[in-house]
């Protein structure tokens, strides 16, 4: 369900067999009722009104991979290849949403694998791995060229067309980069025993940079022009960091943490729970949540500290106006892929049966959804209501042979012929 940056993945290298069937064929009369038996339950729980339009399909590659960012569905394909080089070109085509409209070609040359594209302007940027050691690099360049403005050793973590900034991270420092000269604008370095962490995400950009130091200083700064906001002392042993919401959790450890208003860094509480063992501490609309792995959830209040619920069940939950949806540790066969949950207490309250949220929906507490259908290459799509657990179908998508994502107002599937479609959801 996470916003933002998609990668699909490679189809099948051996797509399901359109010819040879040693069946005998079925009638149209045939087909029609089957599919009539599949449509009613579904129609009549959902409300299906309108035709959907037909998706826009973009032709790819087997190994082809599609990201998506900043408004805009990339998808990454071999290019010409460089004899004798460990280097290779990449061809990254750039589309409009929710059109899936051609903008540019770009050619890229990379010593490893993408794993992000961005664009701001006529710039594109892309990230990759140098190597198999995991080291990484940036690179920017002119849309619909093979000109490289800059290429810089670092991670990608955002880029902001407005400020026209990348934000780069090394072990030694966060550093705000100009997207087209490749010079640094600032930079805050990594300090023993400390770290640089991002807080407050907007339109794909932070609005703040929180560091922490060995020394026991935690700070804020502006994330475009990192000017110091606020700072306060914090415990020298204190354990790690990290910004959830509208706070930062300091001093994570055994014994408890602080919590600390963004960007103030007013303190707002202390708490004796330990999410030190946690994967990932997020905010879960009006809760915080921390996932253990195979120990489940810990729910805290946020304007407290105070522990609202544990759960060992569920091993991620993500959440949908007033509610969390909630994805469950082990699943028999036929078993709900997720389950909605009373944020405040954790009470199951119900299920979308074989549905599966995708992401934000329409307006604010609905969710898209698809629902597939085994052996048959087709996904049935659609708007959840956490409310009333009730899907409103919009349509199916055929031949779709690999994981679906939805971005704002469409949907990205990747076809058994490995080409890209787009459904649009408006």
């Amino acid at each position: 369900m996470h916003n933002g940056l998609i990668e699909l993945g490679e189809v099948p290298r051996e797509p399901p067999p359109v010819v040879d069937d040693p069946r005998p064929p079925l009638s149209g009369r045939v087909l029609l009722g089957a599919l009539s038996l599949l449509l009613l339950p579904l129609l009549a729980a959902g409300g299906h009104r309108v035709p959907p339009r037909p998706p826009t399909v973009i032709p790819a590659r087997l190994g082809d991979t599609t990201y998506v960012a900043d408004g805009r569905l990339f998808v990454v394909g071999a290019g010409p290849e460089l004899r004798g080089s460990e280097v290779r070109n990449r061809i990254v085509g750039t589309y409009s949403l929710p059109e899936a409209k051609l903008l540019s070609l770009t050619t890229v040359a990379v010593s490893g694998r993408i794993y992000d594209v961005r664009q701001a302007g006529n710039t594109v940027v892309v990230a990759y791995q140098i190597n198999a050691d995991g080291a990484q690099a940036v690179v920017a360049l002119t849309a619909g060229t093979d000109r490289a403005l800059w290429r810089r050793a670092g991670g990608l973590i955002a880029v902001s067309a407005a400020d026209r900034l990348v934000l780069l991270d090394t072990p030694e420092a966060e550093t705000g980069v100009d997207l087209t000269a490749g010079t640094d604008r600032w930079s805050v370095p990594q300090q023993a025993g400390g770290g640089v962490t991002e807080a407050g995400w907007a339109d794909g950009y932070p609005r703040w940079l929180v560091s922490t130091t060995g020394a026991g200083r935690l700070e804020t700064r502006d994330a475009r022009t990192a000017t110091v906001l606020a700072s306060t002392a914090v415990p020298v042993s204190a354990g790690a960091s990290e910004a959830v919401g509208d706070l930062v959790l300091s001093g994570i450890g055994p014994a408890g943490l602080t919590a600390y208003h963004l960007p103030d860094l007013t303190r707002r509480w202390r708490s004796d729970v330990d999410l030190s063992q946690s994967w990932t501490r997020t905010a879960c609309g009006a809760a915080i949540c921390a996932f253990r792995p195979e120990q489940g959830v810990t729910v805290l209040d946020p304007a407290t500290g105070r522990r609202l619920w544990t759960a060992e069940r569920w091993t991620f939950a993500e959440p949908a106006g007033p509610y969390l949806i909630a994805t469950v540790a082990e699943r028999g066969r036929g078993d709900p892929q997720q389950w909605i949950l009373d944020t405040a207490t954790g009470r199951v309250l119900g299920d979308f049966g074989p549905w599966q949220a995708l992401g934000p929906g329409p307006s604010p507490g609905l969710l898209y959804g698809k629902r597939d259908t085994p052996g048959a290459y087709v996904v049935w799509y659609g708007v959840l209501d956490p409310r009333t657990r009730q899907p409103s179908i919009l349509g199916a998508a055929q031949q779709v042979s690999t994981d679906c994502r939805v971005a704002p107002d469409v949907l990205i599937c990747r076809l058994v012929d490995a080409s890209v479609a787009v459904w649009r959801l408006r």
